[in-house]
């Protein structure tokens, strides 16, 4: 279990450093006044120049693809991760992926970020080098809304496992939106 709540936390700490930016706050705030929709791809860009900025110098790579095997999955050939984290100084060919999805509705946003945490078991074994597998959602959120339950709910909705130690979620500053980050698989 080490080896998840190490990855755990340092991807926690790059999404609570980078949503904790006064820039990233102050765009989410227009998005959410002038409601607008359809911002995943300025936000992955916006992560991208973070890593690429960032102190400890992470290697990082986008949209690696990884295929399914298909005696499990009909329809799709691979999953691409929008991000392949390394933390500098673990072991070279062995990354952390990362899923971003965004949507202005909590019950949405979970339950596309569940859907591609369930595509992971789908990988073709001998094509996985995954340390781990997260998805980060962004979504408006009301203080009173009970972000635990609706993770356990569409946890349960996919017949996928509630990791609470390895989950997290927060609000971000006072822009009304919240981020969770959920853990996938471990290999």
């Amino acid at each position: 279990m080490e080896r998840p709540y190490d990855d755990f936390q340092f991807i926690k700490s790059l999404v609570t450093k980078f949503v904790g930016r006064k820039s990233f706050e102050s765009a989410l705030c227009v998005i959410g006044a002038n409601q607008i929709t359809g911002w995943e791809v300025w936000f992955q860009v916006e992560f991208a120049r973070f890593l690429a900025e960032h102190e400890d110098q992470p290697e990082w790579k986008r949209e690696v693809r990884f295929e399914f095997d298909y005696r499990r999955e009909k329809h799709g050939w691979y999953l691409k991760p929008d991000f392949l984290i390394r933390k500098k100084g673990a072991a070279v060919d062995r990354f952390i992926a990362l899923e971003i999805k965004q949507h202005t509705q909590l019950g949405n946003c979970l339950s596309n970020m569940i859907s591609d945490l369930a595509k992971v078991r789908r990988i073709r074994r001998s094509a996985v080098d995954l340390r781990s597998y997260w998805a980060l959602g962004v979504f408006q959120a009301a203080d009173d809304d009970d972000i635990d339950g609706a993770i356990e709910a569409k946890l349960a909705e996919h017949d996928l496992p509630a990791h609470w130690g390895l989950m997290t979620h927060d609000k971000i500053g006072k822009t009304g939106f919240s981020f969770a980050l959920l853990s996938g698989v471990a290999f």
